[in-house]
């Protein structure tokens, strides 16, 4: 059975923080106090894909990645975790350029790499450098 479970990033903490469950809110006309209840707006959930890097760290969405190609001069790409609507899976993002054709980026793959950060703690892995 696949494990469903979410993390995600604290918009005004600017950290990750694991999720431990997700209440949905009361029928606003059920006359329930709703004032508990908390704003997921400063939150951005991440899922976990069902993979660990080769590290043993779960892997979620946002999650970053280094991609060497060799036979591309040995230039530096860093690969991105998203959700890719139109598959309805999980997919590996290029950031860089990548001038080897055929070159195929699995995500089974990234089981064999180490997770080097994600796209909210470390937004400047996915900044081209000029």
């Amino acid at each position: 059975m696949r494990t469903i479970k979410f993390r995600a990033w604290d918009k005004i903490k600017k950290k990750i923080v694991m999720v431990d469950n997700i209440e949905f809110m009361p029928d606003s006309n059920d006359g329930e106090d709703i004032n508990h209840w908390h704003d997921i707006t400063r939150h951005i959930l991440m899922q976990f894909i069902g993979l660990s890097d080769k590290n043993g760290k779960e892997i979620y969405e946002g999650d970053i990645f280094p991609c060497i190609y060799y036979f591309d001069g040995c230039k530096k790409h860093k690969l991105e975790v998203v959700f890719d609507e139109e598959s309805a899976g999980f997919r590996l993002k290029n950031h860089g350029e990548c001038h080897q054709p055929n070159v195929t980026k699995r995500i089974s793959d990234m089981e064999r790499q180490e997770i080097i950060g994600n796209i909210y703690s470390n937004p400047e892995f996915l900044q081209e450098k000029k």
